[in-house]
């Protein structure tokens, strides 16, 4: 940031404007730090995929276009809050666009699963994904064996609880395609007697 104190330019520039131009730089090495920290952090859990409505990235996005727009807009406008409120619509739009692309992503997958029949999956395996009460008490979620199918589906079980990595298989469907699960029982050595 003390480079830009001995670029001439800069030093030309009033208070209003060289504190624009701190907030652009600052601000995209900001977003650049939340970008890289974002791209190596290896913590992500594909199981708690639910979107928040504001994170780092959104924020730093919005700043960083916000502070860069309103430089480009100050050039052609004179007034400096003018070429803010100017940049204003575009640091929104960029900031958020991508939160509601993927919520309308989101909403067209987990909704209906028009290409899946639901008949297929009795008999087939797969896993819990999500904890399920016992005696029918409450949903939870599996991910079936099953190449056509999604990636979630509702389930019930009918007896036991199962727990999230529990393996199961679906052995009825509710008219609201709900899948009725039990837990897979392995076979092992049988022992002689």
């Amino acid at each position: 940031m003390l480079c830009l104190l001995y670029i001439p330019y800069f030093s030309e520039l009033t208070w209003a404007e060289q504190l624009l131009w701190a907030f652009a730089v600052i601000s995209s090495m900001l977003w650049v730090v939340i970008m890289v920290v974002g791209l190596f952090s290896g913590s992500h859990d594909y199981r708690d995929q639910r979107l928040r409505r504001i994170d780092a990235r959104s924020v730093m996005t919005f700043f960083t276009v916000l502070g860069w727009t309103s430089v480009l807009a100050h050039i052609w406008v004179v007034d400096l809050r003018l070429s803010i409120l100017y940049a204003f619509p575009f640091a929104l739009l960029a900031g958020f666009l991508p939160h509601f692309v993927s919520r309308l992503r989101r909403r067209a997958k987990v909704g209906t699963h028009a290409n899946f029949d639901y008949r297929e999956a009795i008999s087939s395996t797969g896993e819990v994904l999500q904890y399920i009460p016992p005696h029918s008490a409450g949903y939870g979620k599996v991910h079936l064996n099953l190449r056509i199918a999604p990636n979630e589906l509702v389930a019930v079980s009918a007896n036991v609880e199962l727990r999230a990595g529990d393996s199961v298989r679906v052995v009825d469907i509710t008219q609201d395609n709900v899948l009725i699960v039990e837990p897979l029982q392995q076979a092992g050595p049988v022992g002689i007697e």
